[in-house]
């Protein structure tokens, strides 16, 4: 399609505009009557006020007696004016119909004209100077802004989008605000629609303290402006275009010169076209027919030259759609809604934070265990109690440090597990700006904000205003230049530092950091940096704290300093015990407190198991101190239960020995160690069998798999078999049939368990008896001594035993003595035999012996006379657990005085 030469659509416009123009100055071109003359406006008015003279003889013969000539040259004029009129008749509907087509179907043809123009003289019509006025009238109509505005709404809203100011706050969540000083649960589009539809004029001021979310919902806002009508969450029944200020004006002049000039900057940046120009009284007219959204961004933080600059009270001022944060409340007489940012408590915090997730698509890591994301939300509340002292900032640092604690095993870059960390990283970021806005390094960042911070909380542990003068005296290797320089870049640059009074910054008296969990968490490490490992520095502290908790309210910082210490705690040397302290003064129940946290560690060890790429070590690692957690971690023993299907058999080993020591006996459970007997490494049927053994349950169907496995080819296995049935003293006729069979095996150690087993199972038959004391003249002493154990424990005391046991009285192993005097102990045998025999023992040259010995007679409570006597020696005796043992066997007999002695 070949376009029309510029002349000529240029010409078709003009034509065009005059169609509408014209009811506004036919006035001026139309005669007054039929009868007169069309003369000039102002000549007619001249003519109009002049003074009428007096009649004169001399001229009334003219008068009455005029030529015929003249009137015929005046019906030939007014035939003339006659035709101009109805010229203008015809042509009238023909341009406003060429106009209003114009208007409807090419509104931004109409841009192409200039300012002003001149229409010439047609054989019909005379030459026209359309007046400013009229042109700008018709040229810059609602629908050609707005299709102005629609033609560049892609481009603009992508640049603005890519903005680092607004991509850092893309994710918006809204909280309750105070709107015109009445609280509201959510600030949405709606609750701001109304203002913006039927106000000519809205001018908004977002107010809070730094980090409470202002600039994010001032983005918001503008992200609502270029949402078409019939989208859902519309702010206008038109689209605006946000055009974000958030650096000073450097441009000098006066009036609104320098704002249009930053306005016109920004707008031909965000319409990312070089070739076009954009056009001034085009953007006046945008900015008052509210077409364009100005931001202007840290107000208060601003130089007084830009604030003045940006005066909405100026009647000069171009934007109607104006939208202002600041950390104060501004008294601008333009301002027509104020938004206050508010604080919130630990009940919203968890609704917050699932919400931030969800703009962060990062919901799907939480939204399985959703008891799991309440626990680590609560985890957080106890730090700021109920009051509402969590901003939006430091809810989304716990929120991003909650996301990192998921994804630490999916990244192998370094990762940020706690609140301090995050406040360095945030402070690392932020002096990064500065450096590249002042063409700067700045090394000591960290220590110097940190110890700013703490001369903000060092009087009352409260974040506070802290003296200038005391901060700069307080920098030990910087001169008075270079410690103002440090503050100046902490207040100008970084924007983290707030100072009153009034002149330029070195001359205002006081400064406060304008966040105040930062100023906090950076004073709390600054007070570990000091403290380190020295306890009289850490007494000294806590007595202060003591001393203020009558007078100030410090928890806040308390919970920090304790969080700190747990996050920096080991890295600094600082006592383990410090932060207990510190926990007992804040309040905190320190108990519920840690069974929360292993719970949360669990549960961590537990998706490490099953993230990708996590290598076999790392997983029996982590098994292992699950194991370790012991019955504290019986709630993920279903998810250990997975690990039995592993490819590993390390894994697989490791997964059974856990479920073992976690004291859950479910029947999921069971059945899955139950089906590890047939795995075809050795090591995990013993880890499984040993693991049902600990678990306790001797249900038939157990046992008997577990007496299969006394089959076993592995001796290993076999063993760890018979140590399970020992541990689950199941005493039915077939585990003692079996276990008796086992008193035959090849091997000592499974014969030693088995008659340990046997011992444990409380069945003294004496069918069993007999086999165990056959057992008593085995030439292996473990072997003999485990029978004697066994004896000892049935509790059969029959002339057989007792005689049997009196017999190893005199066995050459030392181990065996002692543990048939034990065994006889146990007996309750006190007849004279046995206590002349035990009486013998009390001179054995064995100390193990001899204790042995002073056990079992005190334990009989034989207190005859020769019994006392003998016990009373051994108190002398040489070995010093010999010497305990006998003044205890003394006092069970009721001799204390001899005991005393």
């Amino acid at each position: 399609m070949v376009k029309p030469p510029k002349q000529t659509l240029l010409a078709v416009l003009k034509i065009a505009l005059v169609s509408t123009s014209l009811p506004l100055i036919v006035t001026s071109l139309s005669p007054l009557h039929p009868s007169t003359k069309q003369v000039n406006s102002l000549v007619f008015a001249q003519e109009n006020v002049k003074s009428n003279p007096q009649p004169s003889t001399d001229l009334e013969p003219k008068k009455i007696s005029q030529p015929t000539e003249q009137k015929t040259q005046e019906n030939s004029e007014n035939s003339d004016n006659e035709k101009d009129w109805e010229g203008w008749l015809i042509l009238i509907p023909v341009l406003m119909g060429l106009y209003l087509g114009i208007l409807w179907f090419r509104p931004l043809w109409l841009l192409v004209l200039p300012a002003e123009f001149n229409i010439p003289k047609t054989p019909i019509t005379p030459e026209v100077k359309l007046p400013v006025g009229i042109l700008r009238f018709l040229k810059y109509r609602p629908r050609v802004l707005d299709a102005w505005v629609e033609k560049h709404l892609a481009t603009f809203k992508q640049k603005f989008l890519e903005n680092e100011t607004v991509e850092e706050r893309k994710d918006y969540v809204s909280l309750p605000v105070e709107l015109n000083c009445q609280e509201i649960d959510e600030l949405t589009a709606e609750t701001l629609s109304e203002p913006f539809n039927r106000e000519k004029r809205v001018r908004l001021l977002i107010w809070g303290e730094g980090g409470s979310g202002k600039t994010t919902i001032a983005c918001q806002i503008a992200k609502w402006a270029m949402k078409k009508q019939e989208q859902f969450k519309a702010l206008a029944k038109h689209l605006m275009l946000p055009v974000l200020i958030e650096r000073e004006i450097d441009n000098a002049g006066d009036g609104i010169k320098p704002i249009m000039e930053a306005i016109m900057a920004e707008i031909q940046e965000l319409i990312d076209n070089e070739q076009m120009i954009v056009d001034e009284l085009l953007v006046k007219q945008l900015l008052r027919q509210r077409r364009i959204l100005l931001i202007v961004d840290g107000y208060s933080e601003m130089s007084q030259e830009t604030q003045e600059k940006f005066n909405p009270d100026s009647k000069e001022f171009p934007a109607n759609a104006l939208i202002v944060t600041s950390r104060i409340e501004e008294n601008f007489r333009g301002i027509d809604i104020k938004i206050k940012t508010l604080r919130f408590d630990g009940g919203k915090l968890a609704y917050f934070i699932e919400l931030y997730l969800k703009e962060r698509n990062k919901w799907d890591l939480f939204e399985a265990d959703q008891e799991e994301f309440l626990q680590e939300c609560a985890q957080f509340v106890p730090t700021f109690w109920e009051q509402k002292t969590i901003t939006v900032w430091l809810a989304k640092l716990y929120a991003e440090k909650m996301i990192n604690s998921k994804e630490n095993n999916f990244t192998s870059e370094r990762f940020l597990n706690n609140i301090p960390d995050l406040i360095l990283n945030y402070l690392e970021k932020l002096n990064r700006q500065g450096e590249r806005k002042t063409d700067n390094e700045y090394d000591t960042i960290k220590q110097d904000a940190q110890l700013i911070a703490w001369k903000c909380l060092e009087q009352n542990y409260k974040p506070s205003y802290a003296k200038r003068k005391e901060v700069i005296e307080a920098f030990p290797n910087l001169e008075r230049d270079e410690a103002e320089e440090c503050l100046n870049y902490f207040e100008k640059d970084l924007r983290l530092l707030k100072s009153t009074g009034y002149g330029e910054r070195k001359n205002r008296k006081k400064i406060r950091f304008v966040l105040d969990p930062l100023a906090e968490y950076l004073a709390a490490l600054y007070l570990l940096q000091e403290n380190k490992d020295d306890e009289e520095k850490w007494r000294e502290f806590l007595a202060k704290v003591e001393e203020k908790l009558g007078e100030e309210e410090i928890k806040g910082f308390l919970l920090t300093v304790r969080d700190c210490c747990l996050a920096k705690g080991s890295e600094l040397r600082v006592p383990r015990t410090v932060a207990d302290e510190i926990g007992k003064l804040a309040g905190l129940d320190l108990e519920a407190l840690q069974k929360k946290l292993e719970i949360q560690r669990i549960k961590r060890l537990v998706r490490n198991l099953f993230a990708p790429g996590t290598t076999t070590k790392d997983r029996v690692d982590d098994l292992k101190k699950i194991e370790d957690s012991g019955s504290v971690a019986k709630f993920v023993a279903v998810d250990i239960v997975k690990c039995l299907k592993d490819d590993d058999q390390k894994v697989r080993k490791s997964a059974a020995q856990a479920l073992g020591k976690l004291n859950n006996s479910t029947e999921p459970v069971i059945q899955a160690l139950l089906g590890t007997f047939q795995d075809t490494d050795p090591d995990v049927r013993l880890s499984a069998v040993e693991a049902l053994g600990n678990l306790g349950n001797s249900s038939e169907l157990l046992v008997k798999a577990i007496l299969a496995l006394l089959q076993d080819e592995n001796l290993a296995v076999r063993f760890y078999a018979v140590e399970a049935l020992k541990k689950l003293s199941n005493a039915s006729e077939l585990v003692v049939k079996t276990l008796l069979t086992l008193l035959q095996d090849k091997n000592l150690e499974v014969r030693r368990s088995a008659v340990e087993a046997l011992g444990n199972l409380g069945n003294s038959s004496e069918l069993l008896v007999k086999a165990i004391l056959a057992l008593l003249q085995d030439e292996y002493p473990g072997l003999r001594r485990s029978a004697v154990e066994a004896l000892g424990n049935l509790g059969n005391a029959s002339e057989p035993v007792v005689e049997a046991i009196l017999a190893l009285f005199q066995d050459k192993d030392t181990r065996v003595r002692s543990s048939a005097v034990e065994a006889l102990g146990n007996l309750g045998n006190t007849s004279e035999p046995v206590m002349q025999a035990l009486l013998a023992l009390l001179q054995d040259k064995h100390p193990d012996v001899r204790r042995s010995a002073v056990e079992a007679l005190g334990n009989l409570g034989n207190a005859s006379e020769s019994v006392v006597q003998a016990l009373s020696n051994l108190v002398q005796d040489s070995e010093p657990f010999v010497r305990y043992f006998a003044v205890k066997a003394l006092e069970k007999l009721g001799n204390n005085s001899e005991a005393e002695k």
